[in-house]
């Protein structure tokens, strides 16, 4: 069993999150044929949605192990919903749910409100949460409810309406996880994790991460043959000291470095000083997405084991789909994928599709991925309005996996203008469609996977206007486009499952 650990599965997820739950598929769809073993994605943080945000990137109930679910027993439960008028645990014959519009109602007794019912996000009158009121109005209990419909936990509160107690429940109500919360140095912090009657015994955990690292030891004593894959940085410390597995391995998403030009030399980021640098050797190998990368992490630290493989792996239904032509698409679009951040450089598209227009006057220009922050779209939507590009730019947002699919199959031409990027499943997906990409001359995945002038180009570091050349050039010629895409089918073929399963063979050998 394959266990791929992480904090959480979000309503937003980065590419870390995106290529884990992959992952976790690919996997899972050799095990049928056994090719590889089952695989599983853990999370450690408490996540009422969880059910809902696993489901939104594939992945099934059986797919999904997530701490606080695992000590509640409701891995498992499947959804049934809660309306707010059918709750049970209010007597209807005493109190009264006054509706407040589409998302809250109030429990009332003889005209006095004694409680507050939101509706759950995107539902129509599920029960998110019920806040409680004394007869000062000030808050006392807040009980939370699961995606699946049931009572999840319970927040007590100070009379100053600070947090004090969190119990997380079990189906039969009872508390199973318990968080004591005080004032440390001013600040009110989480200062006790209490485990409650696991196997007949109480435990009491300082931190988080104690009750984390208690967890990956329970499931991996429980059965034979566990192999842990940490894949977020802030968990490696965890998982190097987890007992009794077969083999723990680390994945790095990103680049190990600040300044990209010195990758053996320059300075670490500090996110990877645990797992390169003081916990580098209890991990069987540190796995990477990249040959380049690996390379360099050899010379940086020969003292470790560095191994290599895809970030993703594309399935025999993606491949074998038929081809989608030029006439089919919306011509003249380009698209970037990913978060818009800072180290994606996303304003360097803008400056691209400007000088696109001039030669192209209906070029467009779509970003699919959530913001950083607010700050980067209103900087984003002023350089717009500045470069005149705001009637030819669509900011798509976060999109789910069938709408993202359908973007690649529209676009004619995806643009990477990242400062650098460890792999880039974004543009193997593009290509898998039959996208043609363009970017930036950047470590890694650049140079791993756009073969320059055949499936794509690789124009000079931060050059906008070479980067708008190439896209004229494509957009100009449909010949020259229908190479490239093709080109760019035949590229997505070196990660079908057969071949990324013999990488993964490699490494557990």
């Amino acid at each position: 069993m394959y266990y791929f650990v992480s904090e959480n599965i979000f309503a937003y997820n980065s590419g870390t999150e995106h290529a884990q739950a992959k992952r976790v598929q690919f996997f899972n769809r050799e095990h049928q044929q056994n090719r590889l073993g089952q695989a599983a994605y853990v999370t450690r943080d408490y996540n009422r949605f969880l059910n809902r945000d696993a489901t939104a990137v594939g992945l099934n109930n059986d797919e999904v192990v997530n701490m606080y679910d695992y000590f509640q027993g409701t891995t498992n439960v499947p959804r049934k919903k809660q309306h707010l008028r059918l709750l049970p645990q209010l007597p209807l014959d005493r109190y009264h749910i006054v509706g407040h519009g589409p998302n809250y109602s109030t429990v009332e007794d003889k005209g006095r409100v004694i409680a507050r019912i939101n509706v759950m996000p995107a539902t129509v009158g599920l029960v998110n949460d019920i806040t409680y009121y004394d007869r000062a109005d000030n808050i006392t209990v807040r009980e939370n409810f699961d995606w699946r419909g049931f009572k999840s936990s319970v927040d007590y509160f100070h009379q100053d309406g600070q947090l004090a107690v969190q119990q997380f429940l079990n189906l039969a109500g009872d508390p199973v996880i318990e968080i004591t919360h005080m004032n440390i140095n001013g600040q009110l912090l989480p200062s006790m994790y209490k485990l409650k009657n696991y196997l007949g015994h109480d435990y009491r955990f300082n931190s988080q991460e104690q009750l984390f690292l208690f967890f990956l030891n329970e499931i991996t004593r429980q059965q034979a043959d566990i192999t842990l894959i940490s894949d977020r940085r802030g968990l490696d410390h965890v998982v190097a000291a987890v007992q009794g597995t077969v083999h723990k391995y680390a994945y790095l998403h990103g680049i190990h470095v600040g300044n990209v030009k010195h990758p053996v030399r320059g300075k670490l980021y500090d996110a990877y000083t645990n797992v390169l640098e003081r916990y580098g050797q209890a991990f069987t190998a540190i796995l990477v997405s990249t040959s380049d990368q690996q390379k360099d992490l050899k010379s940086r630290y020969p003292e470790l084991t560095i191994k290599g493989a895809p970030d993703i792996s594309l399935s025999s239904v993606v491949l074998n789909k038929a081809p989608i032509t030029l006439q089919t698409r919306q011509l003249h679009q380009l698209i970037v994928v990913g978060r818009l951040s800072p180290e994606k450089r996303p304003e360097q598209a803008l400056r691209v599709l400007a000088k696109v227009i001039k030669t192209i006057p209906d070029a467009t220009l779509v970003y699919y991925g959530y913001a950083a922050s607010q700050e980067v779209m209103d900087d984003l939507q002023t350089l717009a309005q500045k470069l005149a590009v705001t009637d030819h730019v669509t900011f798509g947002g976060y999109v789910s996996e069938e709408k993202l699919q359908q973007a690649y199959q529209q676009a004619q031409i995806i643009l990477q203008p990242s400062i650098a990027e460890s792999f880039g499943m974004n543009l193997v997906e593009a290509m898998s469609c039959g996208t043609p990409a363009i970017s930036y001359d950047v470590p890694y995945g650049t140079q791993a996977l756009i073969d320059d002038g055949h499936n794509g180009y690789i124009v000079p570091e931060g050059s906008s206007n070479a980067m708008a050349q190439k896209a004229i050039d494509l957009l100009s010629d449909d010949n020259l486009w229908a190479q490239m895409s093709a080109a760019a089918y035949v590229k997505s073929h070196n990660f079908a499952d057969d071949k990324t399963t013999k990488l993964w063979q490699n490494i557990f050998k």
